[in-house]
């Protein structure tokens, strides 16, 4: 998903887990990134300090919410190619990272890693679309900067991610709308410049 601020700055490795922890009586768990970038699941990049694609998801999973993956199922056969920005910078493919998708059911107390998230919940397939709607609007400028930071909706590279999961529905103009979007949004690219700064 993101990573800490308080990691060492790592290159983009240019592959990538996304993990929907799902639980049948409470739905699927989300949080606010801590950048101001909207709501998303858990992941994280592989090969910082993972072997392969299940042990990222496994361990992002323990990083972020502090629970343990006790079900794990992948969506794609292999990993899929996705042109999406990295806060990293370019990979060694450029433009993108391969991704595996995973759904996981978890065990354990929920113990949020502050530097990831915040707002940690579990929400519902409604609560998914409406904040995914959220999303949308905000791609089409009917959203000012304050009405987002209010009350933020799903990341944009999140909002495929759901749709591949039927936890939410979007036509794919839509979804093209927002990956388009995406593209273009600087929030999710490197900033040299504040970066420089700190």
């Amino acid at each position: 998903m993101n990573a800490a601020p308080n990691k060492p700055k790592k290159p983009c490795d240019g592959h990538s887990v996304a993990v929907i922890v799902t639980d049948p009586q409470l739905g699927v768990l989300i949080g606010d990134i801590s950048d101001g970038r909207g709501a998303s699941g858990v992941g994280g990049h592989v090969t910082d300090d993972f072997a392969d694609f299940d042990e990222a998801a496994h361990g992002e999973v323990r990083e972020e919410t502090g629970l343990i993956v006790t079900s794990l199922r992948p969506l794609f056969e292999e990993p899929v190619w996705r042109s999406n920005p990295c806060k990293r910078g370019d990979g060694p493919f450029g433009l993108g990272h391969f991704w595996q998708l995973y759904v996981a059911e978890v065990e354990g107390c929920l113990t949020p890693d502050r530097g990831s998230f915040h707002n940690v919940r579990w929400v519902s397939k409604t609560q998914l679309q409406e904040l995914a709607q959220r999303t949308l609007q905000r791609v089409r400028n009917e959203l000012t900067d304050e009405e987002w930071a209010s009350k933020p909706g799903l990341t944009f590279s999140w909002v495929r991610w759901l749709v591949e999961a039927d936890l939410i529905e979007m036509a794919e103009p839509e979804l093209q709308e927002i990956e388009e979007f995406m593209l273009t949004d600087e929030t999710n690219r490197p900033n040299t410049a504040r970066e420089s700064t700190r």
